[in-house]
């Protein structure tokens, strides 16, 4: 399983830089998922947040309940895979290659 995700976070941001690169539109279908996916964790960790708050159970497991959340953790997934896309983009190449 650490194989799978190690080969997924070396690959899948230089397969994003590339299809950027080489598909029309690609880079707006890429930055409009990775703002749906912010929007979408940024929501759900507010909402955990404030229910432990209120409930006034600020242990372990109601804290790391969030981890059972599919969609915490794809759309985490995605903006850690964004987010080394982009700074393969802005720091490696640093505007070396064409932004579209």
């Amino acid at each position: 399983m650490s194989g799978l995700v190690w080969g997924t976070v070396v690959v899948v941001p230089w397969l994003l830089v590339w299809l950027q690169n080489k598909v029309a539109g690609a880079k707006f279908i890429i930055d409009a998922l990775a703002y749906a996916a912010l929007v979408l964790f940024s929501g759900i960790t507010g909402v955990t947040v404030a229910e432990i708050l209120v409930n006034n159970t600020v242990f372990m497991t109601s804290v790391h309940k969030v981890f059972l959340n599919p969609l915490f953790l794809g759309s985490g997934g995605w903006l850690g895979l964004y987010a080394l896309q982009l700074l393969i983009v802005e720091g490696i190449f640093s505007g070396r290659i064409k932004k579209r």
